[in-house]
């Protein structure tokens, strides 16, 4: 296989001198078998027309479009060295065992009749001719018909080719297991040139590339060769001593060189310095393996195959934004709740997993949690760090606060009292005076420097709503502005009076952070938006996504020395510059790994910005954020799926657009911007017209899907935001009109008709039926008057023994349907017995008998210890009565009393409703 050199590598790393490199800065995004690739070990890179990166593995082909992944299962299985695009629909492939036409249209393969072996290059010449390097020798295919190239003779080692590129339309260098090659294909006439005098296998060349008149030769292992076109000499590259060269790309006045073991090298070809990209365990962001099978470098980013790692690649940005690292330490494995740094560049970094403290001097981190019982931790849950005076105070939750001491680097406490050793503690505030507002999940506290509780402020004394207080700000005119979890507070300090009613629009949602300004506005941030409050206390300025923001769930907010404000929401990070009323909002794409942002946000002497995220501790500067560089966005749709069936979109038919068949009127589009920021990091606006009345924006989403559309014709366009006509892509979606269910509506129609007329007659024959039952019963009225009948004495003791028994044992007048009929076939009577036995011998009639008992399973019920879980109202429902209205009514009438009034003199507590 292609890494049948590895056997040697031992040999090669016992020769290696030591190199003078530096590390490589840059940060590289990896993607392996867990994002979806059939292998890890990348033999081949390719980008085609379209802006597509093919990537050939180990186990087959696959697509990379800057989001997904894309595997073809009628390559599975196929060890892949070489991808060319020959047209817009055939890719060529090779492999470890021949050489296969793949149709991107069809996802047919075919195969190409040459010896079987490997194929290790593939160069194309035109659209229907290319030259391909094998084991076996080079070929010539001309219209799927191959002309072998002998070189030597037909056993010499240089008819091993090991990678061909172009001089120009008919001119090509290739590598060989023996020397350097090139070939006319007008001519046909192969020359080969090697170094003399050589050591063994100094002229096994693996791979090669061309600068001008430079052609720059990997060899096996004996470093890198430079050969002059001119004069044919080879000479020697310094710095690649002893190292297997596995691949080589030139760009610019860079030579990229990736190697067997050692990374990838990046030499300047202008000063001879070498940068190292390695992998290392303990850094982030490093490639994902040593050993470099592949290399593309395409419109500034490097794509890099590994033989065990997959491929990593350097994500295009337009403004950078950093998780904050020292040495082994990342903050990305933390959720950061607040953040701290001294005038040294020392931090102090809360977590929800304890407190750290890094020195930025000697590199050293060290940790305060609750497993370490000598660092005086409490709670694990740091929610703010803030200075009071000359004392770092530390707020946490549950385990009150702390104060740190900068020479001992240790942990105390703020005072002795309850609040402060227990507390949860979410911000603190200084006034004038100097004493401290502490919000709390308890309250407000008001105390003196040194800890000493002066008053506690909550809902029992107060105008607070709710004790659930997650901000305080003390403002320059010493008001204290209180963010609770139901809304914003005014206090005057001085005379402890609290107001609500004084911003002329109610803000009553959850607020999480409060500043002033320099222009002395507030700034509220809420979960209803941004407001900007004036001088005279009126709302001046509402900002959500409607006008501004693209989340109404605002975390913080800062205003740095340019006037510019850092409006930070769950989703993403907005600069605002009000002067000029512009707005630039950084999402997913400028390497913000995790949107959830805590309120914590701090701006330093070098102007950096930097935000509590629960994905660890973000930071950017003007420096970072200001870059001009534009990533060219290409949107695009990548596949379409109609239904359960996919289809690659690039490549269907679309003369007729798609037409979505009677059975499934759904379609879903896979999209993206094939600009290579970073995965699910692309920003789209759609349209579906003649279904969407305007154009929709998209962030980190990458598919859209449209359910149950009417039949119709519509036209799906896709652009980025505010982009032009001339941006759009687009394509026609049909959807047909379903006869079926034209045929299902009128049988529906003709069913209701045939219901109609069958009830009109049921209910026709009901209204003769009891017109004659009136008259019948009216007939027996009359009758009784005469004459009244007599239960004999031995029915009525057998009847009524029964009937209490029923009453007591099955309990069914807990059934609000309960009939005197159910009852009278239960006891084997008919109805007239059963009336007879209440009214002559219980003076009572069926209904009053019935709700007698209702009425008792009531008191029996509220007498019981779960009443905290009942209503009356739910009582009564349980216990057969179908209202509230009958029921106070019956039960007044047995008990004498209201069923609230039987409750009060029972000492009974329960909810009426």
């Amino acid at each position: 296989m292609k890494f049948q050199f590895v056997l040697t590598l031992f040999i090669c790393l016992a020769m290696q001198v030591l190199e003078a490199a530096a590390i490589s800065v840059t940060d590289y995004y990896s993607i392996t078998t867990s994002e979806g690739l059939p292998s890890n070990t990348i033999g081949a890179i390719k980008k085609d027309s379209s802006g597509f990166i093919w990537l050939g593995t180990g186990a087959g082909l696959c697509r990379f479009d800057g989001c997904e992944i894309k595997t073809y299962p009628v390559l599975a299985g196929d060890d892949i060295w070489s991808i060319e695009e020959l047209d817009t629909d055939t890719l060529l492939i090779g492999t470890v065992s021949g050489f296969k036409y793949f149709s991107r249209k069809t996802n047919e393969v075919s195969v190409l009749d040459i010896p079987s072996t490997i194929v290790k290059a593939i160069k194309k010449i035109d659209d229907r001719r290319f030259l391909a390097g094998t084991e076996a020798g080079l070929f010539l295919v001309d219209k799927h018909t191959p002309r072998q190239i002998l070189l030597d003779s037909g056993l010499s080692p240089c008819n091993h080719i090991t990678s061909i590129i172009r001089e120009d339309k008919d001119v090509y260098w290739f590598s060989t297991a023996d020397g350097l090659g090139r070939i006319d294909v007008r001519t046909m006439k192969p020359v080969i040139y090697r170094m003399k005098d050589a050591l063994s296998n100094t002229n096994f060349f693996i791979c090669l590339t061309r600068i001008g008149n430079q052609i720059y030769l990997g060899s096996f292992n004996k470093g890198v060769f430079r050969f002059d076109i001119s004069d044919k000499k080879f000479t020697k590259v310094d710095g690649f001593e002893h190292n297997l060269i596995m691949t080589i790309e030139a760009q610019g006045n860079q030579l990229f060189v990736g190697t067997n073991g050692q990374g990838l090298k990046i030499m300047s070809l202008t000063d001879g310095s070498i940068e190292i990209a390695s992998h290392k365990e303990k850094i982030r962001n490093t490639i994902s393996s040593n050993t470099i099978t592949s290399f593309l470098y395409d419109n500034g980013i490097q794509w890099v195959g590994t033989q065990f790692g997959g491929v990593s690649y350097t994500p295009s940005t337009k403004a950078r934004f950093f998780c904050y690292s020292k040495n082994d330490f990342y903050t990305a494995d933390y959720k950061v709740r607040s953040f701290y740094m001294f005038p040294d560049g020392n931090k102090l970094i809360g977590t929800r997993a304890g407190l750290f403290h890094v020195s930025e001097k000697d590199g050293t981190v060290r940790k305060y949690s609750l497993e370490n019982h000598s660092s005086k931790l409490r709670s694990n849950i740091i929610l703010f760090i803030n200075k009071a005076d000359d004392k770092i105070l530390i707020g946490t939750y549950g385990g009150g606060m702390h104060v740190f001491d900068e020479k001992t680097l240790q942990l105390g406490d703020l005072s002795e009292e309850e609040p402060f050793l227990y507390g949860c503690f979410f911000h603190f505030t200084q006034d004038k005076a100097g004493h401290l507002w502490i919000a709390s999940q308890e309250g407000l506290y008001q105390s003196t420097a040194d800890g000493h509780i002066l008053k506690k402020y909550d809902t029992m004394n107060s105008l607070l709503t709710t004790n659930a207080v997650f901000y305080v700000y003390a403002d320059s005119m010493d008001r204290l502005w209180i963010g609770t979890k139901f809304g914003l507070f005014l206090m005057d300090i001085k005379s402890g009076k609290l107001r609500t009613d004084c911003f002329g629009t109610p803000i009553t949602d959850e607020v999480k952070c409060i500043i002033e300004d320099s222009h002395k506005d507030i700034w509220v941030c809420s979960r209803s938006g941004l407001y900007r409050i004036g001088e005279d206390l009126q709302v001046a300025d509402h900002f959500t996504k409607e006008n501004l923001l693209p989340d109404d769930q605002v975390m913080s907010i800062l205003e740095d020395r340019q006037g510019n404000y850092w409006i930070a929401t769950c989703e993403e990070v907005v600069k605002y510059t009000p002067s000029e009323n512009k707005h630039c909002t950084y999402q997913m794409q400028n390497e913000i790994d995790n949107l959830d942002f805590n309120n914590a946000v701090v701006m330093f002497a070098d102007s950096t910005v930097w935000w509590t995220n629960e994905g660890g501790l973000i930071y950017t500067s003007e420096k970072n954020i200001s870059v001009t560089k534009k990533l060219a966005a290409n949107p695009t749709i990548t596949s379409c799926y109609v239904g359960d069936v996919e289809y690659d979109f690039p490549y269907m038919d679309q003369s007729r657009g798609i037409v979505l068949p009677e059975s499934g009127n759904s379609i879903r589009f896979k999209l993206s911007n094939l600009d290579y920021s970073l995965p699910n990091a692309n920003v789209y606006e759609y349209r579906l017209e003649g279904y969407d009345k305007d154009w929709i924006k998209q962030n980190g989403v990458n598919e859209v899907t449209y359910k149950d559309l009417p039949s119709g014709k519509y036209v799906f366009k896709l652009r980025v935001p505010d982009g032009d006509v001339m941006t759009e892509q687009q394509t026609v979606v049909v959807v047909r009109k379903s006869y079926s269910f034209l045929i299902g509506l009128f049988l529906v129609a003709v069913l209701i008709a045939i219901l109609i007329v069958y009830f009109s007659s049921k209910i026709w024959k009901l209204k003769r039926r009891m017109t004659n039952e009136r008259i019948i019963l009216s007939t027996v009225k009359e009758q009784g008057k005469a004459k009244k009948t007599v239960l004999p004495e031995v029915k009525v003791n057998s009847l009524l023994d029964n009937l209490l028994s029923y009453m007591e044992n099955e309990k069914p007048y807990l059934s609000a349907k309960l009939n005197i009929s159910d009852v009278s076939m239960k006891l084997d009577c008919t109805e007239i017995e059963l009336s007879q036995l209440l009214n002559n011998h219980l003076n009572v009639n069926f209904s009053n008998f019935i709700n007698t008992y209702r009425v008792n399973e009531i008191k029996h019920r509220l007498n019981q210890d779960n009443l905290s879980k009942y209503t009356l109202k739910a009582l009564s429902e349980q216990c057969g009565f179908s209202s509230k209205t009958t029921f106070y009514r019956v039960f007044k009438n047995v008990t004498g009393m209201t069923p609230l009034e039987y409750c009060k003199r029972e000492n009974l507590v329960i909810a009426e409703i």
